[in-house]
């Protein structure tokens, strides 16, 4: 038999509503006894009986009614919060304040005589007795239900005593079937130690970690800390494994400064390679990005993409009215619709799905007239370094035309926002990938120059876990038993997992303006093989003895290291720490925009690999294609070289306050 989601949700929201109805009418009807018999010191005999229905049935509509309008038949009753219980106490003094108007506004006999004080005693029990049933589901599953069934439980510590922290600390409770039991928390803040939440004690710091472990038996830590970065996160695996602890899990949401985002149980999960080399202590003020995005028709090229995939659900977050999603990736693009949609039960946004190639600009034209969209994200690109060096007319047709295409067509159909996502290879390049990134960034700085649309650009690193990145690449190697292969030993890159890049993406975004590059602060260059050797470890593995590291050499159009700004260009500060703004104005039109993209479109698909060099050379003045190898691209040791900082910036490295 084939079940209905649907309908049993349906079936599931009547029976609560019944429920809620039901005893609401038990409380109403014992609320105006009660306070009847309160205010006559428990002698009702003078009362009658029919005019008493008559009462209550008047006081019952008004209340249902009131009740209604606040929606305190749709609250979940298992996860009251106060905000439903203030709902409670506004429409037991509104529904109240009509009962006051009806009984001593209009000349009614049947309330000839009626005692004020019931009415004032009727308000307090109908909020005491409708409040505590609706409150009565939680209270039995966080705290009389806790201390039943914990044996077998993993005995848990929670690390981080903050909002966060507390959030999980509530999940916990609620989870069914119940997988922890918390015994504690731990925090380095000195004001917290000793203190409670919710009758679990802060009994520690972080140095005294190892020992609080051994003498409370613990089987599980949970980090409860948003804000936290890698090294923190390196810090506690350590101790926990040190301390035979194998189930380490953390919270997966970001540092949110304006407190919208809460932690949910599948925030938590089991820590991973990302969090001990990619995590960044990054914050993001959701209050802005969702006055950018809310109500929006929002268009996602390369939507099937690792970062694209990631936007579209970010995206999700901040309930626009439509998303569409544009790839040339059939597959994955069907799977991400799927993805969605079964996120979108109770949020009703559309989620349109569009099966197109970018370089194809009459379908281009096609699709945004169609839509109409209000911001376009623009990930489609190309972007694996060797196979564009072998390929370069590729990375023209999808890197530069589609680019332009999608810009051109933002203009012609009224889009307000477009952002471009780039990326650090567009510095200084010795690529043709990065070169070809770099021209779209000269495309939509151009087209921007006394355009209504407000074009940026956001520039970063490498990310932990997408498509094309080497970590899938090293965990297949890892599986197979190695050797884990790297290409040279002093190949640095800077890092950062795919849902931090793209909450900073969408933050920049929101604050943009028209021409704007900006530049997100990836923290210090990780060392790829020490990345390597941290993978190889986190699965109790022993680098070159259990797993062989192998080197197997530059490949061409490879930097040792990346660069996230140029000499001439430097930065300027954002609000957000992590967030900097090229100092680069284009020196580009739209008239040479045109152009360019002809210039680079006067080719056969035989010409030689040096006429393309020439080509790129030819726009991008700093493209060097014979300064990948060993050059290190303005840094000494991996480190960021102060001397390529323009003088009239200040002389400290911008990105040297991350811990």
């Amino acid at each position: 038999m084939k079940i209905n989601l649907t309908e049993v949700l349906t079936g599931l929201n009547i029976r609560r509503k019944f429920i809620f109805v039901f005893f609401d009418t038990v409380t109403f009807a014992a609320a105006l006894f009660l306070s009847f018999y309160i205010r006559f010191e428990f002698e009702v005999n003078y009362l009658d009986f029919n005019s008493f229905l008559l009462m209550l049935l008047i006081f019952m509509v008004v209340k249902f009614v009131v009740f209604s309008i606040y929606n305190l038949y749709d609250i979940s009753w298992r996860y009251v919060s106060l905000q439903d219980l203030a709902s409670i106490a506004k429409a037991s003094v509104i529904s109240n304040s009509v009962l006051f108007i009806i009984i001593f506004g209009i000349d009614l006999t049947l309330f000839s005589g009626f005692p004020r004080t019931v009415l004032l005693i009727d308000l307090m029990l109908t909020f005491i007795l409708a409040s505590g049933f609706r409150i009565s589901k939680r209270m039995f599953l966080e705290v009389f239900h806790n201390g039943i069934g914990a044996t077998g439980l993993k005995r848990t510590f929670i690390v981080g005593a903050g909002n966060s922290g507390e959030q999980v600390l509530r999940e916990l409770y609620r989870g069914r079937p119940r997988s922890f039991v918390p015994v504690g928390f731990i925090d380095d803040d000195i004001n917290k130690q000793n203190m409670q939440l919710q009758g679990i004690k802060v009994i520690g710091s972080t140095d005294e970690l190892n020992y609080l472990i051994q003498q409370n038996r613990i089987d599980s830590i949970i980090i409860a800390i948003p804000s936290a970065d890698r090294n923190f996160y390196k810090k506690i695996y350590k101790i926990a494994k040190d301390s035979g602890i194998t189930d380490v899990k953390v919270v997966s949401t970001i540092n949110d400064i304006s407190n919208v985002i809460k932690v949910s149980v599948m925030d938590i999960r089991d820590i991973n390679v990302s969090d001990l080399i990619g995590r960044q202590a990054i914050s993001i003020n959701t209050k802005e990005i969702s006055a950018y995005l809310r109500e929006k028709k929002i268009l996602i090229t390369g939507a099937a993409g690792s970062i694209g995939s990631e936007i579209a659900r970010q995206v999700l977050f901040y309930q626009p009215n439509e998303i569409a999603i544009l790839d040339i990736n059939e597959s994955d693009l069907v799977a991400l619709e799927m993805n969605l949609k079964r996120s979108l039960q109770a949020k009703k946004i559309n989620v349109k799905m569009y099966l197109c190639d970018i370089s194809v600009q009459a379908k281009i034209d096609s699709i945004i007239e169609n839509i109409k969209p209000d911001i376009i994200f623009h990930a489609a690109a190309y972007k694996h370094v060797p196979v564009l060096e072998t390929h370069p007319e590729e990375g023209v047709r999808v890197n530069i035309n589609g680019t332009y295409f999608l810009a051109k067509a933002a203009k012609k159909y009224g889009v307000k926002n477009f952002v471009l996502i780039s990326t650090d290879k567009a510095v200084n390049p010795t690529s043709i990938m990065g070169a070809t990134k770099r021209i779209a960034e000269y495309i939509v700085t151009g087209l921007g120059k006394g355009s209504e649309v407000n074009y940026v650009a956001v520039r970063f690193g490498n990310v932990l876990g997408s498509r094309g990145s080497a970590l899938p690449i090293f965990i297949d190697q890892l599986k197979s038993g190695g050797p884990i292969t790297i290409t040279h030993p002093d190949m640095k890159r800077y890092f950062m997992t795919i849902p931090e890049s793209v909450a900073l993406v969408l933050q920049a975004a929101s604050t943009g303006n028209n021409g704007d590059v900006f530049v997100l602060d990836m923290g210090d260059p990780v060392k790829i093989v020490d990345l390597v050797k941290e993978l190889i470890q986190i699965n109790n593995l022993v680098p070159d003895k259990d797993i062989k590291i192998e080197f197997t050499g530059i490949r061409e159009g490879e930097k040792l290291f990346e660069e996230v700004l140029t000499a001439e260009e430097g930065v300027i500060a954002t609000t957000n720490g992590k967030i900097f703004k090229a100092k680069m104005s284009s020196v580009h039109s739209a008239e040479s925009v045109v152009e360019m993209v002809d210039y680079f479109n006067i080719y056969e698909y035989q010409m030689g690999k040096e006429i393309w060099l020439k080509k790129f050379k030819n726009y991008v003045p700093t493209f060097d294609p014979n300064n990948g190898n060993g050059n290190d691209n303005g840094h000494k040791n991996g480190k960021f070289n102060e001397n390529l900082i323009p003088s009239n910036l200040p002389v400290e490295n911008p990105f040297t306050h991350i811990s």
